[in-house]
Parts: structure tokens; sequence; C-alpha cells
């Protein structure tokens, strides 16, 4: 790149005689490591211009293609100015033509692929840059990370800026005309306000581009710069790369010899890797700020230290060429590393738990990955102590996912190191927790909360419901209460103090302060004093958003019957996100599925619920949690299922009749917890040759049946066990009577 205020180049190839070397010859420069003085970095530009120019086809060769090799002594020095923290590539056609299809985006790999994946997460590109991140003292402070596509867009320049000949000083013009009638989006900025957008723009075949009296595509003229442009929009000064047509009449040789589009992806890398070093060097006139990282020796920027070493670099599976550029690190041009191999880790928090008999303990299991890894990860436990089980929240997964250790009154009490295994494919990796079992002593109680990460967007609330779980005969009641809210959120308990459960509600205001917060309720009764801990997320309501709703709100079951409730995703602010369901809360005995899991965007999904005859009568809280990943939600909304059933008994217990005679049985049934149902009756066991009728044959709710055994002369003697059995719906309870027939 040419010094700051004066030509800003690209160039694919060297001319065989650099003058820049030729310069450093005359003049006795010492190419060793240069830090610039104080008195440097204030000084004027006055470096003559360097002209890196374009090959000509018909001489002879620059440097060799593919060669690593930089000058002797070349260093990149950093004189204060900006760089790019997270790019944000806006690819620019320049008007109509016929433009090479990878460049209009119409065939596959294109500048789009190239640019999303050179800066993504599958290469290894950003992690060579990082070395020129800027210090925060005498510095901007910025950090290089990986950067984004943000589309192709044509534009119709003004007659006035598009003729045959186009000098830079009339795409500068354009490019502010054009992203101020919004035909191009503006500028993205960091968080300490410096550009992160780049405009990459592209000509069609017949443009001939002029820089400072340089021209574009001959003899010592270029192939590509990159600039900053003097006048501002919205205060800031915008960042671009300017790249002539490469096919056949353009720069179609002396940038390269690879394919077209391959010099194309060589010239654009030398370009994008420049204004992400040295964004402002467009606008610099000393060596100072604004200009960031430069070679005022060998008046060179990072691109141009390694000018036409062009190489094969692997970026998400598709191989491009690329131009190497200089690394402090390696004292070389370099390419960069490879993408790193999708892996993660795994971690626990909190990484200790203490639980008593009776009781248990929670700990959050987080997966970590690098190198792109997506997968999601199948967890299990091994080395658990005698009478104690965990369960996952989550499993598999591909984020966090709540494992709890719960101990039975009779555990093995200690210390035990239980190790916790993810397994995604061929990869296992695993982590441990010191779980301490202790035995129960006093009546006592532990704090839990499901779930345990909750996250919020301003203007709205979230759920989790901490559980009260006693031991050694604890019967009191808690109060419960939350420290460590963020700003504008506040905890409201549903019921408090409690025994039980209590549905805990945060609330987010409009102006919330967004982060992660972790929050801590506590729970005291009397002398007893125990927490749990809530891992908080507050989104801003840019984000977009959903809440979660079920109806009806509670349901009536016979045990052995099944329940069902409608639960609704609503999406706000452009949320189109999906939305896993999930449910917590269930009697034993009981089981639950969504017809449509996960919800893409908004709808509904039928929760049903079946119980089986075994579970428990009574009313259940049921928690239905909706979460989202990208970007990461969790809402969560209750209801109320209550299970009733019913008994059937029978007197008297035994009936002795003659062959040919009758007996009788009163039959009761007694409703529990509110049963309603109609109940109908069937007897079996009776003895050949006899029949039996029910008076009446059913019952609604409560009420008795009168049996009737009907025996005759061939009726078969003796002892007969007789099963009743009342049936209401998929439940049944029966009761066994006996007959003597003599």
């Amino acid at each position: 790149m040419t010094p700051p205020g004066k030509m800003r180049h690209g160039l694919a190839f060297l001319l065989l005689i650099l003058s820049t070397t030729i310069l450093a010859q005359a003049q006795g420069v010492d190419h060793a490591d240069q830090t610039p003085t104080q008195a440097q970095a204030g000084n004027p530009l006055k470096v003559p211009m360097r002209v890196v120019a374009y090959r000509d086809p018909h001489g002879k060769a620059g440097a060799a293609v593919g060669v690593a090799a930089a000058p002797a002594g070349a260093h990149l020095s950093y004189f204060g100015g900006p760089v790019i923290s997270n790019v944000h590539v806006v690819e620019v056609l320049y008007g109509s033509g016929s433009y090479l299809p990878q460049v209009a985006g119409t065939t596959t790999p294109n500048m789009e692929t190239f640019f999303s994946d050179l800066t993504g997460t599958h290469s290894g590109y950003i992690s060579l840059l990082t070395q020129y991140d800027t210090p925060a003292s005498g510095g901007t402070g910025q950090t290089i990370g990986n950067g984004t596509f943000d589309g192709l867009f044509q534009i119709v320049p003004s007659p006035g800026n598009d003729g045959s000949t186009i000098d830079d000083t009339q795409i500068q013009a354009e490019l502010l005309s054009q992203i101020s009638a919004g035909h191009l989006p503006g500028p993205l900025l960091d968080a300490a306000g410096n550009v992160n957008t780049l405009y990459m723009i592209y000509f069609p075949p017949g443009k001939v581009i002029t820089l400072s009296g340089s021209t574009s595509c001959v003899a010592g003229g270029f192939c590509a710069y990159h600039g900053t442009t003097s006048n501002t929009f919205q205060s800031k000064n915008l960042l671009y790369g300017v790249q002539p047509d490469m096919q056949s009449g353009g720069c179609s040789v002396g940038c390269g010899t690879s394919s077209v589009f391959g010099n194309y992806t060589s010239v654009s890398s030398h370009e994008l890797t420049e204004a992400i070093t040295d964004a402002d060097v467009g606008i610099a006139t000393v060596f100072g700020p604004p200009l960031a990282w430069y070679d005022m020796v060998d008046n060179a920027e990072i691109g141009d230290l390694c000018n036409g070493q062009q190489g094969a670099y692997v970026a998400n599976g598709t191989t491009y060429t690329i131009q190497l550029e200089f690394s402090n690190a390696a004292n070389n041009c370099v390419l960069p590393p490879p993408a790193p191999s999708p892996n993660f880790t795994l971690s626990a928090s909190p990484a200790s738990l203490t639980v008593t008999q009776g009781s248990s303990g929670n700990s959050t299991i987080t997966v970590t990955p690098s190198g792109g890894f997506t997968g999601s990860v199948n967890l299990s436990a091994s080395g658990l102590p005698s009478g104690v089980t965990t369960t996952f929240g989550t499993n598999p997964t591909t984020s966090t996912s709540v494992v709890t250790l719960a101990a039975s009154g009779t555990a093995t009490t200690g210390t035990f190191t239980v190790t916790i295994t993810g397994t995604s494919g061929t990869l296992t990796h695993t982590t441990t927790i010191s779980l301490t079992v202790k035995a129960v002593t006093s009546p006592n109680f532990s704090l839990s909360a499901s779930p345990s990460s909750v996250t919020v967007v301003q203007g709205n609330s979230g759920n989790t419901t901490i559980s009260v779980t006693p031991s050694g005969g604890f019967t009191g009641s808690v109060s419960l209460s939350a420290s460590g809210l963020p700003s504008g959120v506040t905890a409201s308990f549903g019921t408090n103090p409690t025994t039980s459960t209590s549905v805990l509600t945060f609330t987010a205001s409009a102006t919330a302060t967004t982060g992660t917060a972790t929050v801590t309720i506590t729970g005291t009764s009397g002398a007893l004093s125990h927490s749990t801990t809530v891992t908080l997320t507050v989104n801003s309501a840019s984000t977009g958003n959903f809440s979660l709703s079920a109806s009806p709100s509670s349901q009536t079951v016979t045990a052995g019957n099944s329940a069902s409730y409608t639960a609704t995703i609503t999406p706000s602010g452009g949320f189109t996100a999906s939305v896993t369901l999930s449910v917590s809360g269930l009697p034993s005995g009981a089981t639950a599925r969504f017809s449509v899991n996960p919800v893409a965007g908004s709808g509904n999904s039928t929760l049903t619920v079946n119980t089986s005859s075994s579970t428990p009568t009574g009313s259940y809280t049921l928690t239905i949690t909706g979460t989202s990943t990208s970007p990461s939600l969790t809402h969560s909304t209750t209801v109320t299922l209550v299970v009733n059933s019913f008994s059937v008994s029978a007197t008297p217990s035994s009936e002795t009749v003659v062959r040919g005679s009758k007996a009788t049985y009163t039959v009761k049934v007694t409703p529990i917890n509110g049963f309603t149902g109609t109940v109908s009756f069937r007897v079996s066991g009776l003895p050949t040759n006899s029949t039996a009728t029910f008076n009446p044959t059913s019952v609604t709710g409560s009420g008795t049946s009168t049996l009737t055994i009907t025996t005759n002369s061939s009726t078969t003697t003796g002892t007969f066990s007789l099963r009743i059995r009342g049936t209401s719906s998929r439940a049944s309870h029966s009761v066994t009577v006996q007959l003597v027939v003599q």
C-alpha cells in the first residue's frame, strides 16, 4: 500500500526491480526491525510514492508466485490508528455490464462465499491477523475478530461518475451518494465507534480506473487498491476497495497466474487484509494516527510486503487462491493457518456439590464449541455412589444442561468423583463433579431452580420454578428472596413463603441492563438458610423475542387417561427462530409429548399428558418451557394437572348358596379427589352354568350397584374367587369377593 495521503495500491505482482529496493540501497537504509521513534511518529510522509506496478505481460516476471519471501528486515509497526474489529463486507457492482458470474453471484463459489468462508469461523484467516490487535494505551484497543458478508448490491451510478474512465474521486462521491440515498447499507461501527463496514467495489468490462495519475490494468499502473473517503457519512470516513474487471480486455494479465476468479480472490484478499490492518490509511498524512500497521522503511502495508505471492487456501471446505500476507510473528510472508478442527470442551458449574440423604443438588454442564463445532452432545454420568441417580435437563444438548444428582434416603455417604462424559460422533470429552453425600441428622431442606438459566428481553419477563426439597422430617415453610439482580430487573414469587414450590418471575424494564448475571435465591426457615442460583440473561429488545402461553390453565384427568393443553408461541420484534418445548413437574407414572417440537417462529403445539393407573391422585403444577438458541431465549408458563380416581369395594366379602339359588353383593364406588366419571362393572371368575347381573349397570361419581349371581341345578359346586372390576374410560379398579356353591 502506498504511503497514507498518497496513492493506495494493492497489486498482484511486483516489477522485476522494486523502486523501494532501489531507494533503500541508494540511501543505505537499514532493514532491521523498525520501531518508530517519537519524532518519526509525528513526521509528515515525505517518503517518495511507491508504485507497485501492474506486471507487464511482455516483460520478465516479478516476484515468483508462491515464494514465501518478504523484503529483508521487513516489519510492520503500529502508529496509533484504527483497524477493523469485525469486518462486514458489502459487495458493490458499479453499474451494468458482463460481470464474471462468480463476481455477479450467479455461480458458486463466488465472492460472497469467498468473503464469508475466509473471515468466518471455518477459517484460520483471522487467527493470522490477531497479532495486529491494537493496544489500549497509545492505540485504539481493538481486537480483530471474525467477519461477515452483508450482501451483494448493484448500483446505478450517476452519469457524471460512470464514464469509460472513472477517477477515485468520482468513486468516493458515488459511494457516499448511494449510501445517503439508501441504495447501499450504511456503515456499521464497533463498540468504540470505529467503522466495521468495508465496501468492496467491482467494475464491469470497459471501465478504466485512475488514481492520483496512475491507471488500472496497464504497465506502471495497478490491479486494485483500497482507500478511505475524504468526505464523511454521518461523521464517519468510509472504507472501500476498488477491483477493476479482470476478464479479457481488463486486467486479464498482469494480476496473477491463477484463473480469472482466482486472480479476483487474490487481489481481493490483498485489499481485504490491508483494510483490516490499516483502515484509515487513505486520510493519514503523517507517520502517526490514523495510520495503523505500516512498514515505513519499505513504504508498505501488510499485503505490499508479499505482493504477487499467491497460494491455495482451504476455507470451509472450498479451495481459494489468496495472496500470502506478512506476519511479524513469522518474519515472513505466510498463508493463514488451517482452520481448527471442530471440537468442544465440557465444564461443570459448580464443580463441587454437597447433598444430604433424601435431597438433591444441581450443576450446569456447559458445552463450549471451538473450530466451528455445531453438533449436539450426548451426556452421561459415571462413578455414582450407591443410591445416587442423575438426570439431565437437556440431553443431548448444544449449549448447557442442568444435571440433577439425587440422593435417596439410604444413599452411601462420603465424597465421590462423578465423571460427566459428553459424546458427539467420534469426539468424547469429560468433566468431573466432586459429590459429597451427607447423612440426615436433623430436619433440613434444599433449594433448586428449574430451569436454572432464564433469558428475558427488555420489556418482558421470564419464569423459573423454585423447589423446596425437605429432608430429615422437615415440615416448615420457607421464605424466599432474590439478590444479585441487574439494574432494571425485579423478582416476584408466586407463593412466598412456600412449603413446596414457588414460581419466580423476573421482569425486565425497557431500560434494564443487558448481559448475564448470577441471581442468588435464598430460602430461610428459622435458623436454616439455603440458596440456589439462576443464570439470568437480559437481551436487548432489538434481538426479537417470543412469549409462551398455554390453555386451558387447568385440566382434570382420571388416572389412566390423558389430558391435553395447547402451547402457543407468539413472536415479537421480528423473531423467527425455532423454539424447543419441554415440560417438567409431571407426577410419577405420567409421560408427556408435544405434537410439534420445535415450533418454527410462531404457532401451536399440543401437549398430551398420559397418566397411568398408578399415577397418584393430586394437583400438580406443570412448567412448560420454550427455548431458542439463536437468539438465546427461554420463557416458561405453568398449567395445572388434577389427577383423580375412584375405588371399588364390595360387601359381603363372601357368600354361600345352594346350587339353583342366588347370591347378592353390594358394590360401592367411592370417588377420590373430585372424581365425577361414570363407572361400569363386570365380573370374572364365575362358576360354569351361572350368570351375573349388575343393577344399575353403572354408577356416576359415587353410589352402589347390586351384583346378583344366579346358579342353576347344573352349576359347578365349590369355592370361587370373583373379581369385580369397575371401569371408567381407561381407568380401572377391582375388588375380589368369594362365592361358595354347595
